[in-house]
């Protein structure tokens, strides 16, 4: 039967739509700002830059964060291209396979030695000096997989019979990362969960329960959390708790961001407060608060500006398309998204906990770029096989 399916699905589609060209452009902004954020993050800013120039600030690049993450854009790319080869619907019809691959990746790494925080969320490669975590490539699985399950259900569901097995293939991958102690993720899992419903239609009864439930399991799981979470909570509650401890990161990041006024300090500047390294993750996690410090509010207002317009963009198109797994994965691509950019972003400038999640295409991560650049690929499939043009 999947035999006969995959033959009348289209492997390389020639004629129906085109790249949508607003997700491809705000995307590739994204991609470049990133690297340029990275490269001023990393750069060391002591040295004194050998020539004039370009050549000048490359001669400061001392870390190889911004060339690795250059080849994983490259990789990125190529998984778009692949993506791209095959009709979307294949990957739909393969989902008890890629849902299996992916539970079997977080049941893995399980067995990892644990790492900061006692988190076991990655692989070790290349001797331990690099790591790849499974939980990012898993939620753009756990996207196809999720959309294909409740499209295969003909209308809202209202029901708690049809309600429970779209529960439970949420809560096994969310329970599992729940288990490597990666709290962010397992939130992350959660806006794909609530995206991805919220657009297929669900009763309302159904919605109420959900709220009350998620809100009082946040209640009840707090007695139970590592004595450093529990700081952290009340750091983010009450900021001046814990300055020098808990919320150090906080603090610095929100002085870094202010410093940076109206129209920032510059690019590669020497003596940066978050340069210096008083602001610690300054290219991962906290990536905001060193770009902030450099392009100011005027550049961070446009960096927010790309962002909303890609995520305006996406749900626009889950609206649009014809097809209702197509749709849903768009949704689902467009919520992950949508709560990274909120949670990184919030959590520099002291509005919401810290959490370790990073800010999509800017921060440095190989895992996550890749993730990123998969799901926007899988958007772009979707648009493109549409029966009718998507404006």
């Amino acid at each position: 039967m999947l035999r006969n399916r995959r033959r009348s699905l289209s492997l390389v589609d020639r004629n129906r739509g085109k790249l949508d060209l607003i997700v491809v452009l705000t995307t590739a902004a994204l991609i470049f700002i990133g690297l340029i954020a990275i490269a001023n993050a990393t750069m060391d800013p002591y040295a004194v830059g050998e020539g004039e120039g370009l050549f000048g600030v490359l001669s400061r690049l001392t870390s190889d964060s911004f060339y690795w993450q250059l080849l994983w854009v490259g990789i990125g790319l190529a998984a778009i291209v692949l993506i791209m080869l095959f009709d979307y619907r294949i990957y739909g019809e393969l989902s008890p396979y890629i849902f299996g691959a992916a539970i079997l990746l977080l049941v893995l790494v399980l067995f990892q030695s644990a790492g900061r925080g006692n988190v076991r969320a990655w692989f070790s490669w290349l001797g331990g000096s690099r790591s790849f975590q499974p939980s990012e490539i898993c939620k753009v699985a756990i996207i196809l997989t999720l959309a294909w399950h409740v499209s295969r259900h003909d209308g809202p569901i209202t029901k708690l019979k049809d309600f429970l097995p779209v529960l439970l293939h949420f809560a096994i991958p969310f329970g599992l990362v729940v288990a490597q102690g990666d709290y962010g993720t397992a939130l992350v899992f959660v806006a794909i969960f609530a995206g991805i419903l919220f657009v297929s239609g669900l009763g309302w009864k159904i919605i109420v329960g959900m709220v009350l439930a998620g809100g009082t399991a946040c209640v009840a799981i707090y007695p139970f959390l590592s004595e450093f979470r529990q700081e952290r909570i009340l750091s983010f509650l009450d900021p001046s708790r814990d300055t020098s401890g808990t919320g150090y990161q906080v603090r610095y990041s929100k002085i870094a961001v202010g410093s940076g006024q109206v129209t920032g300090k510059g690019l590669f500047q020497e003596g940066a407060i978050s340069q210096l390294d008083f602001v610690p993750e300054k290219h991962t996690d906290f990536i905001f608060s060193v770009t902030a410090e450099s392009v100011g509010f005027v550049g961070c207002m446009f960096i927010i500006a790309l962002y909303f317009v890609l995520i305006l963009r996406l749900f626009y198109l889950a609206y649009k398309v014809t097809d209702r797994f197509g749709s849903l994965v768009i949704a689902g691509v467009a919520s992950m998204l949508l709560f990274h950019i909120f949670e990184n972003i919030g959590m520099t400038i002291g509005i919401m906990p810290v959490t370790g999640i990073p800010l999509p295409f800017l921060s440095y991560g190989g895992s996550s770029m890749l993730a990123n650049m998969a799901a926007i690929g899988f958007v772009l499939n979707v648009v493109k096989r549409q029966q009718r043009t998507v404006l």
